[in-house]
């Protein structure tokens, strides 16, 4: 510490000399201030510590790489890890580390190619068998930093260990894959009992001679077939959840309209999306639609040796729309349709999709508007 100056560091050079002539002896002493060049030094040490404090304080493992990948600093949890020590990592190349597992050409590549470019290297996934460890999934994201002072360009090469994740991703993969094969043989199992439930009941209904009872059991076969045709739709589509509401839809009117015998001439028209529909829609929808349709069959075409019939669905603003019409003459306002089974249902599914059905009939025809909320 110096009186008017304050506190400098010095740097001494002293050399002997012989003076010529009488031979006497002086010491000459050179007195260099390197005040700024040692703090600077400190600092970068200070540095230099406080950065190795907080790699080693990092949970994952995590090198620092200098221009040529050759390990500067790596976190003690490098070490734990891969199970090394830190004489055979500091100031290796990472290709040379352990028994080569870091020598990957694509990686080297990418690392190399941050340094001119300040690129960066993301999830970059490395599966190899370590010595001691056994075999690893490990992701690795690198970023270039600039050091104080001589501003060379150094690299973060952060390590996460992902081995448990991948594998339990694997088992969960795995598992909703049998899961669907099971639901998929289901599906198919409920679609062949409900088909074989199906024709029992027809079978049943042709040996009855009242007209009734045939009615009622032909009604209760219908609403069987719509059931079952959804699940052939899930099984086709190799589906356990969805099925497409304009083929299954589509695929529903035709089969009734085909099984009915008074409607051979009824002209369909369809106007349905090509959107996916959960089996809790799909199967309360198919029901209404059955309902429907099979009285429109047997109302609105009675007497007429041709018709036309449609259904149409479209969603728009968290809401499903679905149009069935016919041309017909209408339902007749005096009729009593109050108590009908058939309505009752159509209520009933409609209030289990939380929505809303309308009829509107006249002389032109009949038209049911269903509101869904999704």
């Amino acid at each position: 510490m110096f009186e008017h100056v304050g506190r400098r560091v010095m740097r001494l050079n002293a050399r002997k000399t012989i003076r010529p002539g009488n031979g006497s002896r002086r010491i000459l002493v050179a007195i260099e201030d390197v005040t700024r060049e040692s703090d600077a030094g400190a600092e970068l040490e200070r540095q230099r510590i406080l950065s190795n404090g907080i790699v080693d304080t990092l949970r994952e493992p995590l090198l620092v790489l200098d221009d040529r990948l050759s390990v500067v600093t790596a976190s003690r949890c490098f070490y734990a890890t891969f199970q090394v020590d830190r004489e055979a990592t500091i100031g290796r190349r990472l290709d040379d580390l352990g028994n080569g597992q870091w020598d990957i050409p694509e990686l080297l590549d990418l690392l190399t190619d941050i340094v001119p470019r300040n690129a960066s290297v993301d999830d970059f996934e490395v599966r190899h068998t370590f010595p001691n460890i056994g075999e690893k999934i490990i992701l690795l994201n690198a970023r270039k930093v600039f050091r104080e002072g001589n501003h060379t360009g150094m690299l973060l090469l952060a390590m996460q260990d992902v081995t448990e994740r991948r594998r339990l991703e694997a088992e969960r993969e795995a598992a909703l894959e049998q899961a669907g094969r099971l639901l998929e043989e289901l599906n198919h199992r409920v679609m062949n009992s409900l088909s074989m439930i199906g024709a029992i009941i027809a079978m049943e209904a042709r040996s009855l001679t009242d007209a009734e009872c045939q009615a009622a059991f032909n009604r209760m076969r219908a609403r069987i077939e719509a059931v079952a045709t959804l699940y052939r739709n899930l099984s086709h589509a190799h589906s356990v959840d969805t099925v497409q509401a304009d083929v299954y839809l589509s695929t529903l009117v035709r089969d009734l309209v085909a099984s009915s015998s008074g409607a051979v001439n009824v002209a369909l028209e369809f106007d349905i999306a090509a959107e996916p529909l959960s089996t809790r829609i799909a199967v309360p929808l198919g029901l209404i639609l059955n309902e429907i349709v099979t009285n429109s069959l047997k109302y609105a075409f009675r007497e007429r040796s041709e018709g036309r019939m449609g259904v149409s669905l479209a969603s728009q603003n968290d809401t499903m729309t679905v149009l069935i019409w016919d041309d017909g003459p209408g339902i007749d306002p005096a009729a009593s349709v109050v108590s009908g089974l058939g309505q009752k249902l159509t209520e009933a599914f409609s209030g289990q999709l939380g929505g809303a059905i309308h009829r509107n009939s006249g002389p032109d025809g009949t038209r049911y508007t269903l509101t869904i909320p999704l």
